[in-house]
């Protein structure tokens, strides 16, 4: 199995052989091999995603450190469990939930808990919403960079209260005990924020399959559900819609893209983008936001295309270096964050975004994600149905006359 460390060194190494190409110029051959390469550094960057989940889930689990008080009995459940011992009995019954849709455990055991109703369908445990949110962090990971609001009210309104106090500031007391200050209150609005109820879709499984015991169901809920569950998340947060590209009505329109106000028009379409323009984006941000969550958002494309790009005294906008982690993460000291629901580069498309995630959207999520089976509805070509479902809603926190958190680099329309 090829090591994190091995995957980062190859996406490192191909980034580099790109930007000398592009620093040697273009040409017929080279165009077709820059391309070739960033085709490769998209899959593997895929690769270290799923590296560093499973990463990531091994630290915590070995992490865990079990508490030296004895274990008591509540109810014929066992606490003195590890928490490995914990997912592995939960996966066991999870498992054997999915095959014959009985839980595989003593009925006093709670780690799986789930209700039925008249067409079949049965809810699987919220237990797996940990894995869900992992794999948020490593796919999708725009939606943890903007605020968050879990509620649990069944989708009811939620009002959210803004103030923008930036317009005030000292005021002169001209004479000594007779001038008195005048009222100056913050400016505040008040925004409605509902839910949408959405769906990862459906997946079929043969209840041969299903049978098999070499069959891991565990990894298929992770990387089945798991990487839908935030590639949707990521497009509703960036444009306001669901992966068809429906609207959500719940949603700012347009989401947190179309909320950016543009900090820069380039040139020409021909022209692409260049130093100035990413410069002239850094200057328009207020610096209120140009803090430590302030990260530049761009698609693996524009990227691609940003490292064959150098800035007015020859230089690349990233400095290479194999050896590091992330050498091609940074522009003008700020993070560079993938989000593959920004457009490509095009007339009129603004491909790159600059600021605070989190001091310009909001996303709301209603309860925990919820994975249903359907025993009966496909039987008669011998098949369970599995698919997950989740609310969410999301709104602009920017007040009318405030700085915006988010500018935006827009290309000319020709």
């Amino acid at each position: 199995m090829v090591s994190l460390q091995e995957l980062k060194y190859k996406r490192n190494k191909l980034l580099t052989d790109m930007q000398a190409i592009g620093a040697a110029g273009f040409t017929t051959e080279s165009r077709t091999a820059f391309d070739a390469m960033a085709k490769d550094v998209e899959a593997v960057e895929a690769d270290i995603q799923r590296a560093e989940l499973l990463e990531a889930r091994a630290i915590e689990q070995a992490s865990f450190t079990r508490s030296a008080r004895p274990g008591t009995s509540n109810g014929g459940v066992e606490t003195n469990l590890s928490k490995d011992e914990k997912n592995e009995r939960t996966r066991k019954a999870f498992l054997q939930y999915a095959r014959t849709g009985f839980g595989g455990m003593n009925s006093e055991q709670r780690d799986l808990l789930t209700t039925s109703d008249a067409t079949g369908g049965a809810l699987i445990p919220q237990m797996f919403n940990p894995e869900l949110i992992a794999a948020l962090k490593f796919y999708g990971p725009i939606a943890t960079l903007v605020r968050q609001r879990v509620t649990d009210n069944n989708g009811a309104p939620l009002k959210v209260s803004l103030a923008n106090d930036t317009g005030n500031s000292f005021t002169l007391l001209g004479t000594q005990g007779t001038s008195t200050p005048p009222e100056t209150d913050p400016a505040f609005v008040s925004k409605i924020v509902g839910v949408d109820t959405v769906s990862a879709g459906l997946v079929k499984v043969s209840v041969q399959e299903l049978e098999d015991s070499s069959f891991d169901l565990d990894s298929w809920i992770r990387y089945a559900f798991g990487l839908r569950y935030a590639r949707g998340m990521e497009k509703s947060v960036t444009l306001g819609v669901d992966g068809a590209g429906t609207t959500l009505p719940n949603q700012t329109a347009g989401g947190m893209n179309a909320g950016a106000v543009v900090g820069q028009t380039t040139a020409s379409l021909a022209a692409g983008f260049g130093w100035d323009d990413l410069t002239a984006a850094y200057g328009a941000l207020d610096p209120a936001y140009t803090g430590p969550k302030a990260v530049w958002q761009l698609n693996s494309a524009t990227r691609a295309y940003l490292v064959g790009v150098k800035d007015n005294y020859g230089r690349p906008l990233f400095t290479p270096d194999p050896a590091q982690d992330g050498p091609f993460d940074k522009l003008l000291g700020f993070k560079v964050v993938l989000n593959q629901s920004l457009p490509n580069m095009g007339a009129s498309a603004k491909p790159i975004l600059f600021g605070d995630p989190s001091a310009a959207y909001l996303l709301r999520t209603d309860g925990q994600p919820t994975i249903v089976r359907l025993n009966e509805r496909y039987m008669d070509t011998l098949e369970i149905g599995f698919f997950l479902y989740t609310r969410l809603g999301g709104t602009s926190i920017v007040m009318s006359g405030a700085p915006n958190p988010l500018v935006s680099i827009q290309q000319a329309a020709s």
